[in-house]
This record gives structure tokens, C-alpha cells and sequence, in this order.
């Protein structure tokens, strides 16, 4: 009896040479990260009434807006736009926009900044606290990269990457990053949904 001819296995990838691509990949993971805190910082002040000049937005009208690369007109997330009165009297804008699952003629609780609205409350507080915590997780993924100075060239090779840097300091800043980072974004989004 003939046996069948074997198939040659498929190639093995093999872990990059380190270098600096993989140094300042992971750098720019760490910008993003810092980029993600700075934007989620700001927004927290604003949405929990810190920054900006408190008001309401009276809703004229609310339409939902294409999400991007989407065919479907309503894909996105809904937006009012409407008049802006501050609380103080002060300030008025006839044109102003938030995002906000609301309808014609709702009032929403706002902070103004430079022609930006902002909506308030404990759930959009917690909402920005849950993108702080994903800029944990960009960091983390940036660790493995600038430890190794290894720039993967695919998904497999920053896996192989990845699991090189496990039982070393690196490997072990990258999970305490992780695990803040998730277990921070689950409860913030857990809050966000209860409120």
C-alpha cells in the first residue's frame, strides 16, 4: 500500500529582529494613550459641570447621523441641535448641537465651551471615565513593542511578540495595565448603562 505524500507545513512565522520600529511604535501607542487621557480629562470636567458655562439646551429638532462608511442613514448617534441658554442669562446660542437620545422640545443639561456642548450628569461622567480607562489598554498593547523594539510586520507576529514579553517586568506591567484598563472601562460602562 502507497502511502499519501505529506504536504510541506506551512511556514512557522518568526519573531522580527528588534530594532527602532518597534521602539517608536510603541511610542506612539503611548501618544495615543496620553491623547485618549487628555480628551477623556476634559470631557469628565465638562460633563460633570467643572469646566465650561453650565445651561440647557432646548431641543428644535433630532435627527440620527450617518455613521461613518455607513450606507444606512440612521447608523450613528442621534443629535439635537436647538438654542443654548446659560444658567446665569448671559449667553445665548440660537444654532447650538449635542449628542443626546432626546426629542423635539426636551431640555437638556449642558456645559458650554467655545461653541461645543457637552451633555451633564453622573452617566456621562462615567461614559468619559470608561475612555480613560481604554487608553490603559492602548498603553498595554504599546509594552510588548517598545520592550522588544520588535515591529511586527502581522498579526500573527504581534501575538508572537505579545506572548515574548510573559514572565518579564514588561510582561507583567503590560497585564497590570490590562487589567486595570478593562476592569475600569466594564465598571464605568456598568454605571453608564444603570444611570
Amino acid at each position: 500500500m502507497r502511502l499519501p505524500e505529506s504536504t510541506p507545513l506551512a511556514t512557522v512565522p518568526s519573531l522580527p529582529r528588534p530594532g527602532p520600529g518597534g521602539r517608536v511604535l510603541g511610542a506612539v501607542l503611548f501618544v495615543l494613550a496620553l491623547v485618549v487621557f487628555g480628551l477623556a480629562f476634559s470631557r469628565i470636567a465638562y460633563a460633570g459641570g467643572f469646566a465650561g458655562t453650565p445651561g440647557t439646551l432646548t431641543a428644535a429638532s433630532c435627527h440620527a447621523q450617518r455613521a461613518a462608511g455607513s450606507g444606512h442613514p440612521a447608523g450613528g448617534p442621534t443629535v439635537c441641535e436647538g438654542t443654548f441658554r446659560s444658567d446665569d442669562g448671559r449667553s445665548t446660542d440660537e444654532v447650538a448641537t449635542v449628542r443626546a437620545d432626546a426629542t423635539p422640545g426636551d431640555r437638556i443639561a449642558v456645559q458650554g465651551a467655545d461653541g461645543e456642548y457637552v451633555r451633564t450628569g453622573a452617566g456621562e461622567v462615567a461614559r468619559w471615565i470608561a475612555l480613560f480607562f481604554s487608553g490603559w489598554l492602548v498603553a498595554a498593547f504599546g509594552v510588548p513593542f517598545a520592550a522588544t523594539g520588535m515591529l511586527p510586520r502581522s498579526g500573527v507576529q504581534a501575538a508572537l511578540i505579545n506572548r515574548s514579553v510573559s514572565g518579564t517586568r514588561a510582561g507583567t506591567v503590560r497585564n497590570r495595565l490590562y487589567l486595570v484598563g478593562l476592569g475600569g472601562a466594564a465598571v464605568s460602562l456598568l454605571v453608564t448603562w444603570m444611570l
